[in-house]
């Protein structure tokens, strides 16, 4: 083999490896990823204007790693989604501020009640066509997040907001009252 052979498949070689090593998560964000499907526990109170009117919990609505400092929820910029508890006829609000210009291209929002349920169904969507270069909003209705209107229905479910690539930006928990 000549000298010539060997760079080019050494260049190949690195050039794959830089690839795959690119294109992967990272381990901050496969961890955040990992902690969202955990059974749904505790809420932020928020009132129907955006206050926290009780208690706070602590891991709801924080940024993925990989969205740090491009996208904020809960901020100084934006309310925490809300009211919250929610009532069943209401429309929940989630205010969702970019940093920079289109930190992606669509906002996927989904829903589960147990981390065990077979399917977490879409109940929010945005598209690059939808989407402010600040703030946007994306309001739900409360019949879209519960299973159905009965009283066992009425609990905790886990948001979970995605950007068009399946990557987790933040997650947080409602109560459905």
């Amino acid at each position: 083999m000549n000298i010539r052979s060997v760079l080019t498949y050494s260049f190949l070689i690195f050039a794959g490896f830089l690839l795959l090593t690119g294109c992967s998560k990272s381990d901050d964000q496969r961890e955040f990823e990992n902690g969202a499907f955990a059974t749904p526990s505790g809420i932020t109170e928020t009132n129907s204007s955006g206050d926290m009117i009780g208690n706070v919990d602590q891991s709801d609505w924080k940024i993925s790693p990989m969205y740090s400092g491009l996208i904020e929820i809960d901020s100084e910029l934006t309310s925490p989604p809300h009211p919250n508890p929610l009532p069943y006829n209401s429309t929940l609000t989630i205010q969702i501020y970019f940093r920079s210009q289109d930190p992606v291209d669509e906002l996927i929002v989904r829903k589960f009640r147990l981390p065990s349920d077979d399917r977490y169904p879409q109940i929010g969507y945005r598209d690059q066509s939808d989407l402010n270069s600040s703030m946007n909003t994306i309001p739900i209705d409360g019949n879209q997040i519960a299973e159905n209107s009965s009283d066992d229905a009425r609990t905790l479910y886990r948001i979970l907001i995605y950007d068009g690539k399946q990557n987790l930006i933040s997650y947080g928990d409602i109560e459905i009252q």
